[in-house]
């Protein structure tokens, strides 16, 4: 059977650039390599890590295939299904970079691909990258994924109260440097979202190629008021009783059921969800959430009072796409406003989805930004 010369296999455990020698494929990515060579009646393919840390892991697979089609696709279910097998056992694949306001922790994955390499945003503020996610969009580039100052893994911020947007867009920047890429995609969720404008106004756009902004929290005022206009969508009293608990400062039992009823509908909407969404309203918020943010989810009273880089949206001259859930804390017309604001945009809604899109509606977060990168030129 005639095989092409050099195969790409997309999966969870890394993007393999397979290329033919001597009657065999050969590949590697992300401390594996991969070989895949004829037996009867298929293929034998072996993935072994050969990086330390993780562990002397050797994983082969007996694959039949009719063409070329199938021998990709039957590579990379196993591939992907070898991730939580072996990354997750063996690998703690954390980094750190030295700054000068601490150690700031990363991930990177397929760094040697010769793409636009991708950096994850996270949200927050105070939350912390997801690796498993930027993993899992498969996406043919370089990723990378960092966890704030403050955040996850990374060192607490030294100075708290005289931390601020200032300091988040140098980070930010002091990684990107650090990377050492002309250029980059942005993917910047919620806080990440308004984070990632921010450096696109600091620096003119000058190191990025192309952003994706699901669900932005870009105005500390928008987002305000588009939470209280969901509270009025909701029966039972909800506005009137959160404006109650926020006029006198009662975070008691009250708040937090209103909450909980609020994030099973627009943190999460699927009813699969509702449990998880109802112990997050539970859960106390980080120092760096309420110092930056406030001690409620509704109205910011912290450092980022007013936060708002929406007046400099008119200047993003990259490509962007806009994402939101179609039952996300950010509404969708404000979302129309966002994307009316950058020249050549385009937005996405996800149905049946809230705030945390990429949890409830993974296939169609991935496709749409496949989709976009696509579109736009871009290897996926």
């Amino acid at each position: 059977m005639d095989l092409p010369d050099t195969i790409t296999l997309r999966s969870i455990l890394g993007i393999f650039r397979m290329e033919s020698h001597d009657g065999e494929y050969r590949g590697r990515s992300n401390g594996f390599s991969l070989t895949i060579r004829p037996s009867d009646g298929g293929y034998t393919a072996e993935a072994v890590s050969d990086r330390d840390g993780w562990g002397a892991a050797a994983k082969t697979v007996e694959i039949p295939f009719t063409d070329a089609d199938s021998l990709t696709a039957s590579m990379e279910i196993w591939l992907d299904g070898l991730c939580p097998q072996v990354v997750e056992e063996y690998a703690d694949d954390v980094r750190y970079l030295e700054t000068v306001r601490g150690k700031v922790a990363y991930y990177s994955y397929n760094t040697d691909l010769d793409t636009v390499p991708v950096v994850f945003v996270h949200g927050g503020p105070g939350g912390e990258c997801n690796p498993v996610k930027a993993r899992r969009l498969k996406l043919a580039h370089p990723v990378y994924a960092y966890d704030q100052m403050g955040c996850g893994r990374s060192d607490p911020i030294k100075d708290l109260d005289g931390w601020g947007l200032d300091d988040y867009v140098a980070e930010l920047s002091e990684f990107i440097d650090h990377i050492g890429s002309d250029k980059v995609i942005l993917i910047g969720a919620s806080w990440g979202a308004g984070l990632s404008v921010a450096y696109a106004e600091s620096t003119g756009c000058s190191k990025i190629a192309a952003m994706v902004l699901p669900s932005p929290f870009v105005s500390s005022r928008r987002w305000a008021d588009d939470q209280m206009e969901n509270l009025k969508a909701m029966s039972d009293g909800m506005y009137e009783g959160m404006r109650r608990c926020i006029r006198d400062n009662d975070l008691g039992p009250e708040f937090k059921r209103i909450m909980g009823e609020y994030y099973a509908r627009y943190l999460f909407c699927r009813g699969c969800f509702r449990d998880i969404a109802i112990a997050n309203a539970e859960e106390p918020f980080s120092d760096v959430f309420l110092t930056l943010w406030g001690p409620n989810d509704m109205v910011c009273t912290g450092t980022l009072k007013d936060f708002d880089v929406v007046p400099g949206m008119k200047d993003i001259s990259v490509p962007t796409l806009f994402m939101c859930g179609d039952s996300d804390e950010v509404t969708v017309e404000t979302m129309l406003e966002y994307r009316n604001l950058v020249k050549g945009s385009r937005f996405a809604v996800i149905p049946y989805a809230g705030h945390v899109t990429a949890m409830e509606q993974f296939d169609l977060y991935r496709e749409s930004i496949v989709a976009f990168l696509r579109e736009n030129g871009f290897d996926v």
